[in-house]
């Protein structure tokens, strides 16, 4: 096909741009993976990187309506399509859908330095029920990049990984049950391991198989209902004694939450003997 030729289809409207240099046939939508086809056959030796390899990998986060490109040296944006340069290594790059794109542990490692802090809670509660990354990982990447700009968020989120809490929700729980002196409980467990269950509690007290679930500042839609209601039938099924609060009992009613903790404790461990 000659260059007159493709452009009087772009002139007819029969072909319209995407991202870059590349076009579409009008009448197929646009979509992450047709965009990211695009930054790469603009820019062939880039890798498609933070919320457009995060959605390539199905990563629940806010479309910026920019295609992002991990580049080798610096170069002007064209339209959407943005450059950034930073080091990346051989094993932070995989292939999806035909693209050189990041790894999804590696798009979640550079988007907790870069999202505004709420989305960056989202996206941590979502990493962590996936164990798609650890406090130690992330630990160790931070060791080896010491001086990257939004270290200070991820190391929050590397301790909020720690402790198990990684939302506000978590972090009051916590510091109820801190301040009441409860012991013997672990922060986002993973019952798999204990109990052969595919979940995470945010409190689990594995001595008496108590799971202690907190809904978050924010309601759930009813997808969430649906998935929460599910698990806590596998959990009950599984042997699990289940309370759940929600953020108005943790921060309106922590003595309530406290007391009531406290008493299924004491019954659940007189149940042992």
């Amino acid at each position: 096909m000659t260059k007159s030729e493709a452009a009087w289809r772009v002139h007819a409207g029969i072909w319209v741009p995407v991202v870059g240099i590349a076009l579409r046939l009008a009448e197929r939508p646009s979509d992450e993976v047709s965009e990211a086809h695009a930054a790469q056959l603009t820019w062939p030796d880039g890798v498609v990187a933070l919320t457009t390899a995060a959605r390539l990998h199905r990563i629940p986060v806010r479309d910026d309506g920019r295609v992002h490109v991990v580049v080798p040296h610096g170069r002007p944006a064209q339209g959407s399509l943005t450059p950034h340069e930073y080091p990346l290594d051989a094993g932070d790059v995989t292939n999806a859908y035909g693209v050189r794109t990041t790894t999804p542990r590696r798009t979640a490692i550079d988007l907790l330095g870069r999202l505004p802090a709420a989305a960056q809670l989202d996206l941590l509660a979502w990493v962590a029920s996936r164990r798609l990354l650890s406090a130690a990982q992330l630990t160790t990447w931070l060791a080896a990049n010491d001086r990257r700009w939004g270290n200070v968020a991820r190391r929050s989120a590397a301790d909020r990984l720690l402790h198990g809490a990684v939302n506000p929700a978590e972090d009051q729980l916590h510091r109820i049950l801190a301040r009441g002196g409860i012991t013997g409980w672990i922060g986002g467990a993973s019952l798999l391991e204990h109990i052969g269950v595919p979940a995470q509690a945010d409190v689990y007290f594995p001595a008496v198989r108590l799971v202690v679930e907190v809904d978050g500042r924010y309601a759930h839609g009813e997808d969430r209902f649906q998935s929460d209601r599910t698990r806590q039938n596998m959990l009950v099924a599984a042997g699990c004694t289940v309370l759940r609060y929600t953020w108005h009992d943790l921060t309106e009613r922590p003595h309530v939450v406290l007391a009531e903790i406290r008493a299924t404790l004491a019954r659940l461990t007189s149940q042992r003997f």
